[in-house]
């Protein structure tokens, strides 16, 4: 390797790894804020907040490492603009694809291990933070029982203390409700003072109380007036609550196995060929209950006039009796046809879902390459570096290519148009740009002189004004 290419690369690689952690910082951030309110105020542990970072940070690669790729590559062949490093290699004559070429290789290296990664790990991150994300979304909040509040996170019961100490342990002026019997406020226990803790494995909250007493209404007699009730006094008593859904388990990931997001490439495959072989025996089902019951021909037709010139010649009890099972038999067959159609739009919407997915696996390693050949002749034209400029121009780029690409996937998905088709959009519509830039910037175009754009809107408004009035 050249003094040159390590030179390009060194410069390139600092960018890329800066570019790509606040990238992934700031979706990551994004994905936090979305879900603040499921996590917040849960109690979870350091380990399983770092856990569902990292696993958070792995399915976000995809969005994170092409906008990098665009960033550093604008910022690198910027930089050698601005400090006139690229006029002097031009000087020296190496071209600007002879710059470019340790870049592309790096750029090809990346797109390859983005290939594997998303193909080998985003899987397997999907599935495990699907897997957390549901068992805190039903995980309750962490017990906390204020003074002078009711509190009803436990079920069945609604607790009010008067006041605790600093640990939490000892408190005053207790009352619990019982409702366990969905009945009321008809079992109410009381006590001067007690003291609140957890068993070993936190799934049992224990109420040891001193001095009070427990009231019991007996609801067996009807009769709110005459109904006997029972007070208990006690100078000790335990009562014990189950907290169990207090505590955060980690959930089975069978719960999400097979899911098309949690998939490799062999595996949707796999499941594709299922679901084509179900797709067309539902349409076999469809088309024989179609063909043998509702074709209408002549035969058909005769059959039917010599059906009904029978049917005028019985009673009329008789000729209600058979509509009515004719009627019936028909409204089966409707509602048999109708089952296996949505069965069958099920199956191809699985379909189509499968095989957005498998066309995923290859356009995130496709879109590294084409935001780099986007980024790479954007920073030689515009020749400036830093944070600035760069981005600007990366930001407004990745979010068209982003939007520009959500809005196929999701045409694909609707069915109005083909699936490589949407999958590809962003591709079709960005890769003609970056040969166009690139072309522009291997010939030192002024594609971004504020001056070059001026004259040729000159030359177009002359060129309209002549058309006019030779019409005129």
């Amino acid at each position: 390797m050249k003094k040159l290419d390590k030179l390009i690369i060194k410069s390139y690689l600092g960018p890329l790894v800066m570019t790509f952690s606040l990238s992934l910082f700031v979706f990551l951030l994004q994905f936090l804020w979305k879900q603040i309110e499921q996590i917040i105020g849960k109690g979870l542990g350091i380990e399983v907040i770092l856990e569902l970072v990292v696993y958070a940070c792995a399915t976000l690669v995809p969005m994170a490492l092409p906008l990098a790729l665009l960033l550093a590559s604008i910022m690198t062949l910027g930089n050698f603009g601005e400090k006139y490093e690229l006029v002097a290699m031009k000087a020296a004559g190496v071209s600007l694809w002879r710059v470019l070429r340790p870049l592309i290789v790096v750029s090809v290296l990346l797109s390859i291990m983005a290939f594997f990664f998303s193909n080998n790990v985003i899987p397997t991150a999907n599935m495990k933070l699907r897997t957390i994300m549901y068992e805190v979304k039903t995980k309750k909040p962490t017990l906390n029982i204020k003074p002078n509040q009711f509190y009803s996170e436990i079920e069945n019961y609604t607790i009010r203390i008067g006041s605790k100490d600093k640990e939490g342990r000892n408190m005053k002026d207790i009352i619990v409700y019982d409702h366990s019997k969905d009945l009321g406020n008809v079992n109410v226990t009381i006590a001067d003072s007690g003291q609140m803790y957890a068993t070993a494995d936190g799934n049992t909250l224990i109420f040891q109380l001193y001095s009070g007493f427990t009231f019991d209404e007996d609801v067996a007699d009807m009769n709110i007036n005459t109904r006997p009730l029972m007070r208990l006094n006690f100078q000790e008593q335990i009562l014990r609550f189950d907290i169990s859904d207090f505590a955060y388990k980690e959930a089975e990931e069978d719960r999400y196995e097979g899911h098309y997001k949690m998939l490799d490439i062999k595996a949707l495959n796999r499941n594709l060929d299922t679901l084509h072989k179900n797709e067309n025996t539902l349409i076999e089902i469809v088309g024989s209950l179609a063909k043998n019951n509702f074709a209408i021909n002549a035969q058909n037709n005769l059959k039917q006039e010599n059906f009904y010139s029978q049917l005028s010649a019985l009673s009329p009890d008789r000729q209600r009796e058979i509509e009515s099972v004719t009627s019936s038999k028909v409204e089966f067959l409707y509602n048999e046809i109708n089952s296996n159609l949505l069965r069958l739009s099920s199956e191809q919407d699985m379909i189509r879902r499968h095989q957005i997915e498998l066309h995923r696996k290859f356009t995130l390693s496709v879109a590294c390459l084409i935001l780099f050949f986007i980024g790479a002749p954007l920073g030689a034209i515009i020749r400036k570096g830093g944070l600035g400029m760069p981005i600007v121009v990366s930001a407004l780029a990745f979010i068209i290519y982003y939007i520009v690409g959500t809005m196929g996937e999701n045409a694909a998905r609707e069915e109005e148009i083909p699936i490589w088709v949407g999958m590809w959009l962003s591709t079709f519509i960005f890769l003609p740009i970056g040969l166009f830039l690139t072309a522009k910037a291997t010939t030192d175009a002024g594609v971004m002189n504020a001056e070059v754009w001026s004259k040729m809107i000159e030359k177009i408004v002359d060129k309209i004004k002549k058309i006019y009035k030779k019409k005129k």
